[in-house]
Order: structure tokens, then C-alpha cells, then sequence
């Protein structure tokens, strides 16, 4: 599940819409994703994303936005200025089992970030992303195919403002120059 905002973004029509694509295969970057926090859970037999959130909220230098429920914040290491990772606070590996609760929780902080980026930086075009566990019922499948998916990994969206264009270095590396560090963009956007 994605949405474009913005031309600069990808969006090709001009009201707000978003769009779902299901594939018969898993992603490269959604399997890479998956096998590093799997990997992660195997060595720590922790989530690998609650103990990033863990580690945000006690240093609190990128945070954007946190309630009981969900927590935003500039990724370290953020690809793009002002970049934002937004999850639930506690363990859920899949956004399908999310709660109405968490949803309108989850409502809430969206446009909190949202209308902090707007303000900030006169409506941005972004791509937000939702990460969430692949549909691991699906029969013919691979053995052993994310069996322990429901431990090891943790839904989130990220929110990728377009501010900075991707250009040669970024295509040929993988490797992203980020101009603005995530802890002046959090600090920014909290005082907004």
C-alpha cells in the first residue's frame, strides 16, 4: 500500500488517492527488510524494529510526534530530508490485525506529521509506504516461508518527503545524501 503526493512524488493524477499492488513474489527491498529483522530476532530474540523504538524514545533527539499508542521520528541515517518512520509503540507484525482503536490512533499521528511537514515545508510532494507482514497463508507456499514472521517483524509506514532529487550517486550506490540531519528535521518539525 503507497500513496503519491505531488508530481515530484510519482502522482499521476491530482486528487489524493492511494494505491494497493499485490505480487506473487516477495519484493527485493521488502525481503531484505524481513530477513534482516528475522535475523536480528534470532540473535537478540528481539524485534529488531521495537528495539529501534525503544532506543528513539529514550534518546528523543528524532522524535516528531509520540503517544501511547504509535511514535514518528527521523530515521537515523534518514535518506531524505525529513524523512518519517511512524509504527505502533508495542509489538504488531501485521497492519490487517490492527484494532480500530490503534487505527484512529493511527489516523491521528498521520496528520499530526502531516500537517507539521505542510506547515513547514508549503506541502511537500511525499511517497507514504506501509510495511506490513506479507500474507504468509497463501497456499502453494515455501517451506518454513516466514515462520516466524509474527515475532521478528513489526508494521510501519515510512514517509518519504521529495524535497531533494535522486540522482546518479543515489542510483548507482544505494547509498542516499541526506543534506538536513534527522535531529535538526525532528527538532523543526516539533516546533511547528
Amino acid at each position: 500500500v503507497f500513496k503519491n503526493h505531488g508530481t515530484a512524488a510519482g502522482a499521476t493524477l491530482a486528487h489524493p488517492h492511494s494505491q494497493i499492488i499485490a505480487t506473487t513474489v516477495t519484493p527485493r527491498t521488502v525481503a531484505l527488510e524481513l530477513s534482516s529483522c528475522r535475523d536480528h530476532h534470532h540473535v537478540k530474540e528481539r524485534c529488531l524494529i521495537c528495539d529501534i523504538i525503544k532506543q528513539e524514545l529514550a534518546d528523543r533527539d528524532r522524535i516528531i510526534s509520540a503517544d501511547d499508542r504509535f511514535v514518528a521520528f527521523c530515521p537515523y541515517a534518514s535518506r531524505f530530508p525529513f524523512e518519517a518512520f511512524i509504527a505502533p509503540r508495542y509489538h504488531q507484525h501485521d497492519y490487517a490485525l490492527a484494532a480500530d482503536n490503534d487505527l484512529r490512533g493511527l489516523a491521528a499521528i498521520i496528520k499530526d506529521v502531516l500537517t507539521r511537514l505542510n506547515r513547514a515545508l508549503d506541502d511537500p510532494p511525499y511517497n507514504l509506504l506501509l510495511h506490513s507482514a506479507p500474507n504468509v497463508r497463501v497456499e502453494p507456499r515455501r517451506t518454513h516461508y516466514w515462520d516466524t514472521i509474527q515475532f521478528d517483524f513489526h508494521w510501519h509506514l515510512e514517509l518519504l518527503p521529495r524535497i531533494t532529487r535522486v540522482a546518479g550517486f543515489e542510483w548507482g550506490t544505494g547509498f542516499y545524501i541526506n543534506p538536513t540531519p534527522p535531529e535538526d528535521a525532528a527538532r523543526f518539525l516539533r516546533k511547528v
